[in-house]
């Protein structure tokens, strides 16, 4: 079971998660997509804050990165734990 992320262990703020991407041109429903969650949580994440992963998923979009979307191969290889 996933633990509770206190608020002692917040990365950045509320605040500062919201400037993120007002700053970058991006909505909440955009971010959501990139971070594999609903627009809602990611409301959540601006009054409440967010974690260190959140973070680094923040600077990845900004370097470029994509959404990871695994190909069917990936999918078999994570069933059968092992490559080709």
């Amino acid at each position: 079971m996933p633990t509770k992320v206190s608020d002692s262990d917040k990365f950045l703020s509320g605040e500062e998660a919201r400037t993120w991407r007002v700053s970058r041109g991006l909505n909440q429903a955009e971010v959501a997509t990139w971070l594999g969650i609903t627009p809602q949580a990611v409301s959540k994440q601006e009054r409440r804050g967010v974690s260190r992963i959140v973070a680094l998923a923040f600077a990845a979009i900004d370097r470029g990165l994509q959404p990871y979307h695994p190909s069917e191969e990936d999918v078999n290889i994570a069933k059968k734990g092992k490559r080709k």
